[in-house]
């Protein structure tokens, strides 16, 4: 009788954490859409989904406020990466001057970014939406200025050693703003 009463309470503590992933994961493709329709970044949906639904944390999210959070905090931890990628890069060496310059304008692009995302939280959390979407501009900012200096240093593209961090960080802040905005 125990081992009954024991299996029943396992099968129903299965049947509602079954229901809780698929109710989050709903969350974030429904936010997800809205967002970057909102936006008229379509092209950004996917990314939005598979980036929020491997994030810890949005299992429990049952809102866009909620994934808001995630997004920005994501932010920090792609723009943390980046800066750290920047120093990692430096220190490898075997650069051109030039080289040698844009990698130190991304790590101080990338340093200064980490100051501001820190500001989007505090506006974040006092719902100020204006000051975060001014805040997160000047973040977006540092991953295109990174682009940018390489491109002056005579590089381009995605043979750029931070191409593909400078994009990731570019898409999760893009994505944390546009969840902002439909808040």
């Amino acid at each position: 009788m125990a081992a009954t009463f024991v299996s029943f309470l396992l099968f129903i503590m299965a049947c509602s954490h079954s229901s809780l992933a698929s109710s989050s994961s709903s969350v974030v493709k429904e936010t997800c859409a809205k967002a970057t329709a909102a936006g008229d970044r379509s092209d950004l949906a996917p990314f939005c989904v598979a980036t929020l639904q491997s994030a810890p944390g949005s299992d429990a999210a049952v809102d866009a406020r909620g994934l808001a959070v995630i997004a920005t905090n994501l932010t920090l931890a792609s723009y943390t990466a980046a800066y750290a990628a920047a120093k990692a890069l430096q220190r490898r060496g075997g650069w051109s001057g030039r080289e040698r310059a844009a990698l130190a304008a991304c790590r101080r692009l990338y340093a200064d970014a980490l100051d501001v995302v820190h500001s989007t939280v505090h506006a974040l959390n006092a719902g100020e939406t204006w000051a975060y979407e001014e805040d997160m501009g000047v973040v977006l900012r540092a991953a295109t200025g990174c682009e940018d200096a390489f491109a002056g240093a005579g590089a381009g593209g995605d043979e750029l050693p931070l191409y593909k961090v400078d994009v990731d960080a570019i898409n999760v802040a893009t994505v944390a703003v546009l969840i902002v905005l439909i808040l």
